[in-house]
């Protein structure tokens, strides 16, 4: 879509001219005699600048401008103005507009003021994507693992990038679906951001702003003009995270959107052409959805033109070696990368529910509780036994160490008898003089 410059001049001959520089510049360009009908044009056609003469026949353009930076406090207004009047032409710049020029004007000036207001534009967006980017992007971890199953998943990313299909990524929570999503767009042709919105994550009464945004007045609340992720996404990628989480009123138009790369935003009128590929993901069995009700048919075809499942680390636990070397990479910055082989035995036995992203947070609470240095095996044991329990098979669980084990048990005693160390030695079965000796070698106190 070509960037859009109004002029509002009641110079006629001036606005045919200026406006036929402005398409060979590479510009969507349209004029409006009076301020009526550059208001109406304006509300209607959404300008990015808008090049505003100072005497109108039916207003003036300070007042003009006055109006289009609230209605859209984003577009760039640039003031025309003569020799006389430049006082009035700093004034508008004070009230909201981006720049003035002078009659006559000189056309080589008047195309780079026009060029700068839209790097201005352009930066913007980008300080947009970058506060939109921080608020709904996940850290990043890199996708890790030598198994048939990431090797396989290697071969669909790269093909996938070749394309502009829709795609949809499926697995359990924490596998690294969004991993999948970001290693495809940075492989891909395509040269903007991949933003990502957490369909679960944003309240159903604002989601749909979120994706197609709003026009001024077009709720409670929408003081202003805002774009939505589709738009912020021009030319990169946008991820929808956990797409079965969506509102099912919502996905009827989020089919249409996919079908006619087109979006309107709440309470606007004008359909604003798409550049943008869509990746959705899902922890959800999205064809048991479809049957409860609960999701579109129409939409998983549409979204599941290419298919990547990510099946969970349990089903491959040869990539735990190396996720466990590169996690702790990037949490030690390079300090720590190879654990014990008796740690690896213990991780690669547990069943991780969690996945990944669980397998990370045990990694990072065993470099904190080793208070920076290298993480204790004792201690990463530990915090895998204390999970595996109960969710392991029997056969699964890691064999750990009998101290660990039996100090579990007195501890349990003595919070039984409350910590009353006499019943607690006649509950286990050994002497008073025993349980303190082995209190002791676990610094315990040696109270009565």
């Amino acid at each position: 879509m070509r960037p859009k410059v109004l002029l509002v001049d009641d110079d006629s001959g001036f606005c045919e001219t200026a406006c036929d520089g402005l398409l060979q510049e590479g510009y969507d360009a349209r004029f409006a005699n009076t301020g009526s009908d550059g208001v109406e044009l304006f509300n209607t056609w959404h300008p990015d600048v808008v090049l505003l003469d100072q005497i109108l026949p039916d207003t003036n353009g300070l007042e003009l401008s006055r109006q289009f930076s609230q209605n859209d406090p984003g577009v760039k207004i640039i003031f025309i103005t003569a020799y006389g009047s430049i006082s009035d032409a700093v004034e508008a710049v004070k009230t909201g507009a981006y720049d003035y020029l002078t009659k006559p004007l000189e056309m080589e000036e008047f195309y780079l003021t026009v060029a700068k207001a839209f790097e201005l534009i352009d930066l913007e967006r980008q300080q947009q994507i970058r506060s939109f980017q921080l608020s709904h992007t996940p850290t990043n971890d890199q996708l890790t693992g030598n198994s048939p199953a990431l090797r396989r998943i290697d071969r669909l990313v790269s093909l996938a990038a070749q394309s502009d299909s829709t795609l949809l990524i499926t697995g359990e929570t924490g596998v690294g679906k969004g991993v999948v999503a970001r290693a495809i767009h940075r492989l891909s042709d395509r040269g903007e951001e991949l933003l990502t919105l957490n369909c679960s994550a944003i309240p159903e009464t604002l989601i749909e702003s979120e994706l197609f945004g709003h026009e001024k007045g077009a709720f409670t609340g929408a003081s202003n003009r805002r774009k939505g992720v589709f738009e912020l996404a021009a030319g990169g990628s946008l991820l929808l995270d956990e797409i079965a989480e969506m509102p099912i009123r919502l996905q009827s138009k989020l089919l249409t959107v996919l079908e006619d790369r087109k979006i309107r935003r709440l309470g606007g009128s004008v359909e604003v052409p798409l550049n943008v590929r869509v990746i959705a993901t899902t922890n959800r069995n999205l064809v048991e959805e479809i049957k409860q009700g609960r999701f579109r048919e129409d939409l998983y075809y549409r979204l599941a033109v290419i298919t990547i499942h990510v099946p969970p680390l349990r089903e491959r636990p040869q990539d735990i070696r190396p996720l466990c070397r590169n996690l702790l990479h990037r949490l030690t910055a390079g300090a720590y990368t190879e654990l014990p082989p008796e740690q690896l035995q213990v991780l690669e036995a547990y069943h991780w529910p969690g996945n990944v992203r669980e397998l990370r947070n045990v990694l990072e609470r065993a470099l904190i509780l080793a208070g920076g240095g290298e993480p204790d095996p004792a201690v990463l044991i530990e915090l895998v036994a204390a999970k595996a329990p109960a969710m392991m098979k029997d056969d699964e669980k890691p064999i750990r160490p009998l101290e660990m084990v039996e100090r579990e048990h007195i501890e349990r005693a003595l919070g039984l008898c409350g910590d009353n160390k006499t019943k607690a030695a006649k509950m286990l079965g050994i002497s008073l003089s025993t349980l303190r000796r082995r209190l002791s070698d676990y610094d315990g106190s040696d109270g009565p």
